[in-house]
């Protein structure tokens, strides 16, 4: 069971500890499509009906559903995920700066 201070490193090791099976790539990639779909239709009912209690607490677990199955097809491929997000963020920060003609640092 995962603690209240988490790292991104923590959940990898945790999701591969409680579900982790490689040869079912198409199966979790179509999970994750479904969890989006959920989370989706969880957003629509908030920005129709409003952001109640319940709606942000179904949001809340479709975003864990998402994550997790992200955070599967990072183990499957063997993807640090901690590693992805720093490099991601600075490719990123370079990209916006170049367009906006700032430097990044």
């Amino acid at each position: 069971m995962l603690k209240k201070t988490i790292t991104i490193k923590d959940l990898q090791r945790h999701i591969k500890a409680v579900d982790f099976a490689p040869d079912n790539i198409h199966e979790v990639v179509l999970k994750l499509f479904e969890e989006v779909g959920e989370l989706s239709v969880e957003m629509r009912k908030a920005h129709e009906h409003g952001a109640t209690e319940s709606i942000k607490q179904s949001i809340k677990y479709e975003l864990y559903d998402v994550l997790h199955y992200v955070t599967y097809i990072a183990n499957i491929y063997g993807i640090d995920l901690e590693d992805a997000i720093i490099e991601k963020d600075r490719i990123n920060a370079e990209r916006y700066h170049e367009k906006r003609g700032g430097k990044h640092d």
